[in-house]
Formats: structure tokens, C-alpha cells, sequence
């Protein structure tokens, strides 16, 4: 395993001489390890770093964060010492909005990414369509957590781990409830979108909205599953992100010769 390069971020493989660096944000209650396997499927010329908030995994006894700005700070601060080297983020659902902040925090300092995934996530202009968490009692807000179908049974079933895991669990909710943007500019990254067909938490239409803030370039890519289809979909959704990097980067270098492609990716 490779040592952490800050408390913000998690290696899981040594790449002696990475081309780019795919930073991976989790979803609400979740960890770095949830992309622990994701690793074997970047390629070996890509670098994987996970997202670590506090008050999970080695960070548990760090106070959560409840604001998505407080997070993106001190994520920007991590990614430093990463220098120039091409950055594609990659989020799902409360992960997803964080990735979107960063990406935009990073073009306002003039470094955009080369690439924004989101997935199972709803538009940042669009609002939420449930209660906000912080109006549920814990009986309440464990039966919506259920629902999502995320944490473990045997945790949900754990009175004393579940003790251990609210205040971090309602921290991630908070968060996730508190981000939207009335109208936002477009950015200009390219963006790749990830819905699952039976995500009743972030539903295709909700996720294609996404366009509406791709300023480089857009594309949605429905895939079977409720709103954590990402995890028996992990080796396609990395194909497709290493695949989608590499055509959009054909597509700058054919338009800047002048010439362009039409919708198979066929240089005309």
C-alpha cells in the first residue's frame, strides 16, 4: 500500500511514473477504501488518491465537516504537491458535488481538470426532492439510510457501531443536503456522467442535467442499478472514464489542426 501523501488522501498502489492521477471522492458515510480495488483498473500509467474526510477510517476521531467549503480548502491544499500533473476527479453522490467544487475552485486558479466524473448525483442547480436529514430523528434518518441501501445490515443492525457512525453519517448528509448553486456558469472541463436506471436518490434526468454546466463537453452513460450501481459496475466505469479522457483528447489536438469529428469520433 502506499503511504498517505496527506490525511486528505489515500494511495493504494505505488506508480513509479504516473501520466495523470484520478482523485476519487466518496459518498456520504464512506471512506478512501471503498475505492481500495479501483486501483487495478485505472491503467499503470494512472495514479489513484481517495478522498479521506475526517471522522472515518484512520481520522475517526477528527470533528466531521459539515460544509462542502471547509472540505474543498483543505483538498486543494492536499493536491498541491501534485503539481501540474493532469487531474481527472471522479465523485459519487455527496463525492460527486465535492468533485464538482474542487473542479471549479481548481479552474479559478487557472489549473481546471482534465476531466469531471460525476455520478449518481443530481445537477447542482436541481433540489433536492427529499426532507433535509437534519429534520429526521435517528429512528427516521436510520430508516432513510435503509433505503439508500449503502451502509452494511449489520451495521444499520448495530446499536452501539451505529452510535459510533451518526454524528459522521449526519455530517456527510448535512453537507450533501447544504450544496446547490441557483445558477451556475459553465466550467470549462469536460464532464462524464454515470446514472443508474433504478436510482430513485439521483435519476437519469437529474444526473443529464449535468450538461447544463459541461463548458468543454458532455456525455451521460446510464448503467444498470439503484443509486450504489458503482460497485458492480467498477471495471466498466473505469474503462469508460479512460476512454472518454482519451477521445476528448484526441478531439482538442484533430480541432486544433483544424479539423473535427463527427458523432462516432471519426476524424472528418
Amino acid at each position: 500500500m502506499a503511504p498517505f501523501p496527506s490525511p486528505w488522501l489515500q494511495g493504494f498502489r505505488p506508480v513509479s511514473a504516473p501520466r495523470r492521477t484520478l482523485i476519487c471522492f466518496p459518498y456520504a458515510g464512506a471512506g478512501a477504501a471503498v475505492f481500495r480495488d479501483w486501483a487495478s483498473d485505472v491503467g499503470p500509467d494512472t495514479e489513484l488518491l481517495a478522498v479521506r474526510l475526517p471522522g472515518r477510517e484512520s481520522r475517526i476521531g477528527e470533528p466531521p465537516l459539515r460544509r462542502a467549503e471547509d472540505a474543498v480548502s483543505a483538498i486543494l491544499d492536499a493536491l498541491h504537491p501534485l503539481g501540474d500533473r493532469p487531474l481527472i476527479l471522479f465523485g459519487h453522490s455527496l463525492g460527486a458535488a465535492l468533485a464538482y467544487a474542487t473542479a471549479r475552485a481548481l479552474v479559478a486558479r487557472g489549473c481546471p481538470p482534465a476531466l469531471l466524473v460525476v455520478s449518481g448525483r443530481r445537477a447542482p442547480h436541481l433540489p433536492s426532492r427529499r426532507l433535509p436529514s437534519h429534520a429526521l430523528d435517528d429512528e427516521a434518518f436510520r430508516t432513510r439510510l435503509i433505503a439508500l441501501g449503502g451502509t452494511p445490515p449489520e451495521v444499520l443492525a448495530c446499536d452501539e457501531l451505529m452510535e459510533l457512525m451518526l454524528p459522521m453519517l449526519r455530517a456527510d448528509f448535512v453537507m450533501s443536503d447544504g450544496f446547490h448553486e441557483d445558477a451556475p456558469s459553465p466550467i470549462p472541463v469536460p464532464i462524464l456522467a454515470f446514472a443508474g436506471v433504478e436510482d430513485n436518490e439521483a435519476t437519469v434526468e437529474e444526473v443529464s442535467a449535468w450538461e447544463q454546466v459541461a463548458g468543454a463537453a458532455f456525455a451521460l452513460c446510464t448503467l444498470p442499478g439503484g443509486h450504489f450501481f458503482l460497485h458492480e459496475n467498477r471495471s466498466l466505469i473505469a474503462s469508460q472514464v479512460q476512454r472518454s479522457l482519451f477521445l476528448w483528447n484526441r478531439r482538442q489536438i484533430v480541432t486544433s489542426n483544424g479539423k473535427s469529428f463527427d458523432e462516432d469520433n471519426r476524424i472528418r
